[in-house]
């Protein structure tokens, strides 16, 4: 009787290989980003070698570059299915899943990627980016804090821990990671976005300070650019302008709820409104939002050169960076001067740094002529409005002060957990001491640990955590609801509240505001001046605010009718239309043109 083969002499099928010269083409066209033709020339070799886990790999890569990302996730599964020992397979699956919002199934990606190979240092990294959005946040400090232990010149590392830090309100902290970024690399933009963003959130940093910082990103964002030259041909002070929007945030995004009433009343006649958007989120908004456009480009895949070349070659005649010191933002685009005139608004509540950044615009309620005009690189233009707001998209009904059942004030929070500062704890734990049967709603503490820390912040300060509810960050139409509990709005600062107020006034809710040395510090007040409500709800002082909050905690009918005139005073309040405010804005962009066609350099001026 024959003895069987041993299992190793079993033979095994054969897995059809495309040649070493098409294996280089699809390298050739990745690194020469030609993506159309790559993508089709990886298809019609998998048509020929389904199983070749490497070209369904650079088909996954390719297709993400070009925006195609439910494709893109699919032949990654198919990557890593057929790759099973490749780490990188592992870890491009774990983008994807990430990138659609499948935070579990990117960490399960990324572990395996790890367990192939444990010193996968983006691997590592991007598990701690997905542990933060889960709101495990100690988890992915702890995670950053191995990372650098491993690799001390992960600039990435430091940086992102700058983050989480920032988020949990240990400001110092989140500067010095920051600071450690930039040390191991300089050139690293995007530490130097985080660490002016979140000086704009620490009371203990000057405007001077912040200004300085400033000018430094500048002067490394503008290394080794030749800004383009733009053709006197183009200087007709009648011609129709073409207008760049240049934003991440064309989504349900804070941002959206003030540009998208402005867009719906351009006229359309005189500006043609070019949208480039960084980003590759889309929902209800972006649809909306696509529609004031007359070209929409995406531009997640372009370099800052390409967006540059891409906009000069579109005869932008403004460009407006949407973004300024935040997430997405395109700053070093606007360093190569794609546009004769550059402006900065609305994203970030200060400058650029950015010498190539013409004008930034704001209105009298926000920047009084003269107050921050020394901390701007931009000529700041003074508009009679600069701000509206979208009314949202549920029917939220306003309903009564709920004092009036409870027979206690409560005080609300929803802004966002990073602009908790120390000062701001110290400020409301007085009000509460002062006011000893009041009680407090906190909103956005999706963290157990975070909300530990907040309680044992409280409890330092004589505040007992039975006064105090905590809720995790809410769906929009259970968020407004939310305001029914709350009788007023307790600002933070020295970073106040804009789009929180704006909701919270829809929603009858008044706001207490600490206005602060800075435009971050006097957002809350241009809100309420909105409604004409800034002289009865600003204080100038931590003492003032106490005594306001006092004095509103005992005037429960009057915040009862004021409950049930909010809504209505949004919607007809003269700087609130967003026809009015679109109007300024109109005539601020043909002044700045008309300038241009004279010949003039930028200069502050008021519409």
């Amino acid at each position: 009787m024959k003895k069987p083969l041993p299992k190793s002499f079993a033979k095994k099928p054969t897995v059809l290989q495309p040649s070493q010269a098409d294996t280089n083409r699809l390298i050739e066209l990745f690194n020469q980003n030609k993506n159309e033709e790559l993508e089709k020339t990886a298809r019609a070799l998998l048509v020929k070698y389904p199983k070749h886990g490497f070209t369904w790999k650079v088909l996954g890569a390719v297709l993400q570059r070009l925006g195609k990302l439910d494709e893109s996730l699919e032949a990654k599964k198919k990557s890593s299915e057929l790759l099973p020992q490749d780490a990188e397979a592992a870890y491009n699956l774990g983008n994807a899943f990430n990138e659609a919002g499948r935070f579990d199934e990117a960490k399960e990606s990324y572990l395996k990627a790890i367990k192939i190979n444990p010193s996968f240092i983006k691997a590592n990294y991007n598990l701690a980016l997905v542990l933060s959005k889960t709101n495990q946040i100690e988890k992915a400090i702890a995670h950053y804090q191995r990372e650098i232990q491993i690799n001390p010149t992960f600039a990435e590392a430091h940086s992102n821990l700058g983050n989480l830090l920032k988020n949990a309100g240990n400001l110092e902290a989140a500067q010095a990671a920051y600071k450690k970024a930039l040390e191991v690399n300089p050139r690293y933009l995007e530490a130097y976005t985080n660490l002016l963003y979140t000086l704009a959130h620490n009371p203990n940093v000057s405007p001077a300070e912040a200004f300085q910082e400033a000018l430094r990103f500048g002067e490394v964002a503008s290394q080794g650019i030749t800004p383009l030259v733009h053709s006197p041909a183009g200087r007709d002070p009648n011609k129709k302008l073409r207008v760049a929007m240049v934003s991440g945030d064309f989504w349900n995004h804070a941002v959206a709820y003030f540009i998208e009433p402005l867009f719906a009343c351009f006229d359309k006649n005189q500006f043609e409104l070019v949208a480039y958007y960084n980003n590759t989120k889309n929902d209800n908004f972006t649809a909306r939002i696509k529609t004031h456009f007359a070209l929409w480009r995406d531009i997640a895949t372009l370099t800052d050169l390409q967006l540059a070349q891409q906009m000069f070659n579109d005869g932008i005649d403004i460009a407006i960076d949407l973004s300024g010191h935040t997430d997405k933002n395109r700053l070093q685009a606007f360093a190569y001067k794609p546009a004769p005139i550059q402006i900065s608004w609305l994203g970030f509540p200060g400058t650029t740094g950015l010498k190539t950044m013409d004008y930034y615009l704001v209105d009298n309620d926000w920047s009084p002529v003269g107050m921050f005009d020394d901390y701007f690189v931009e000529k700041l233009v003074q508009l009679p409005s600069v701000v509206t707001f979208a009314v949202p998209e549920t029917n939220t009904p306003v309903i009564d002060s709920p004092a009036l059942k409870k027979g206690y004030i409560t005080f609300g929070s929803f802004n966002r957990t990073s602009k908790l500062t120390q000062q701001t704890l110290d400020l409301w734990g007085k009000v509460l001491n002062e006011i000893p049967t009041s009680k407090m709603i906190i909103g956005n503490v999706s963290d157990e640990a975070l909300k530990q820390q907040l309680e044992n912040e409280f409890s330092k300060r004589n505040v007992s955590i039975e006064r105090l509810t905590f809720y995790a960050k809410k769906s929009i139409p259970d968020y407004l609801a939310l305001h029914g509990e709350v009788d007023f709005i307790l600002d933070t600062f020295p970073y106040t509240g804009g789009t929180t107020t704006g909701f919270a006034l829809w929603m009858g809710v008044p706001t207490l505001t600490y206005a602060w040395n800075s435009l971050a510090g006097r957002q809350g007040l241009l809100m309420l001046s909105r409604v004409n409500l800034h002289e009865k709800f600003t204080a100038q002082t931590p003492e003032k605010f106490i005594d306001m909050a006092k004095a509103w905690a005992n005037n429960v009918d009057d915040l009862q009718s004021l409950r049930h005139q909010l809504r209505e005073r949004m919607q007809t309040a003269t700087k609130s239309k967003p026809e009015n405010v679109a109007a300024g804005f109109e005539a601020a962009l043909k002044m700045m043109w008309q300038r241009f066609c004279a010949e003039k350099s930028a200069q502050s001026f008021q519409v």
